[in-house]
C-alpha cells in the first residue's frame, strides 16, 4: 500500500518489549529485541530488499513507491512525520527481523479502519499491523507470532484496541499466522490497485460467530470474497483441502456480537 498520510496520535510511552520465545536452535537464543530508530532504517531497507527479492510471487508483497520514506515514517521518533513504531529482532549487531505497527490518523483516507462499519470499530482506535519480514534463515522460530504480539501490546499502549493487517490472497503463510492469533478477514477488495484481504481483530471485545451456516471459498478466489464480506460474512479458517487447494471458511456474527 503506498505511504499514507504523516498525521499521527500524540505517542505515548510504549511497553516494554515480550520476551522471545524458547530458542529451537542455539544460535537463536543469542536473539534479543528493541525499538529501532532512524539509525536502523539502511539495515531494514537491506532486509526488505532481500526478502522481496526472493519471493516466490512479486503479489505477494509489493515495494513501496519511496521504500525509504516508508521506513522513516514507521520509526518511532516522534516528530510530525512519524506514523508508527517497528520493533526489531537482533542476533549481534546484525538485523535478522523486524515487525512494523501503523498509527494512522482517525481522518487519514489511508484509514483500514474505514473499510469497516462504525458497528465494528473507530478510525481513531485503529492500529495497522503493517509489514513483518524475517530472513529465511531465521524463519520457523515463531519470530513472526512474537512479534505479533509486541505489535499488539504496543497497540494498546497506543490506545489502538482494533487491529487490522492486508494481506495478498495468495499470501496463505501470513494469513495462516495472522487467522490463529485471532484475526479474521472482515473486507476484501481492491488497495491501488491490488487485490487485498483485511483481517481484523478487536482487543476490546469478543466477536462470536454463527458456525451453523457456512460458506466454502477457494483462497484465490477474491471476487466471492469481496461479496461475501460485503453481505457482512467474515472468514474464520483456512485449510488445505485437496484437490481444490487452500480454503476459506466464512460465518456471519453471531447475534447480539
Amino acid at each position: 500500500m503506498s505511504s499514507e498520510s504523516a498525521r499521527h496520535a500524540p505517542p505515548l510511552t510504549a511497553p516494554s518489549l515480550p520476551d522471545l520465545p524458547p530458542a529451537r536452535d542455539d544460535r537463536l537464543g543469542r536473539l534479543h529485541t528493541r525499538n529501532l530508530t532512524t539509525e536502523d532504517v539502511s539495515a531494514v531497507l537491506q532486509l526488505r530488499d532481500q526478502v522481496l527479492t526472493q519471493l516466490p510471487h512479486p503479489d505477494l508483497y509489493v515495494r513501496e513507491p519511496d521504500e525509504e520514506q516508508f521506513v522513516r515514517t514507521h520509526i518511532g521518533t516522534g516528530d510530525s512525520l512519524t506514523r508508527g513504531e517497528t520493533i526489531g529482532v537482533f542476533e549481534g549487531n546484525q538485523l535478522v527481523a523486524y515487525a512494523m505497527l501503523g498509527l494512522p490518523a482517525p481522518d487519514d483516507p489511508d484509514n483500514l479502519g474505514r473499510c469497516f462499519t462504525s458497528k465494528i470499530t473507530d478510525p481513531a482506535r485503529t492500529a495497522h499491523l503493517t509489514s513483518c519480514m524475517v530472513l529465511p534463515a531465521y524463519r520457523g522460530q515463531r519470530l513472526q507470532r512474537m512479534l505479533l504480539v509486541a505489535r499488539m501490546a504496543l497497540a494498546r499502549a497506543h490506545e489502538r484496541d482494533f487491529c487490522v493487517a492486508m494481506v495478498s490472497p495468495r499470501n496463505h503463510v501470513s494469513r495462516h499466522n495472522l487467522m490463529r492469533e485471532g484475526l479474521r478477514i472482515g473486507w476484501v477488495g481492491e488497495i491501488d490497485g491490488l487485490r487485498r484481504q483485511l483481517l481484523a481483530l478487536s482487543m476490546s471485545r469478543r466477536w462470536s460467530f454463527n458456525h451453523q451456516t457456512l460458506r466454502l471459498v477457494h483462497g484465490l478466489d477474491w471476487k466471492r470474497q469481496r461479496q461475501l464480506t460485503q453481505d457482512g460474512w467474515w472468514g474464520i479458517n483456512a485449510y488445505q483441502r485437496r484437490p481444490q487447494g487452500n480454503t476459506l471458511v466464512f460465518a456471519r456474527l453471531a447475534r447480539g456480537t
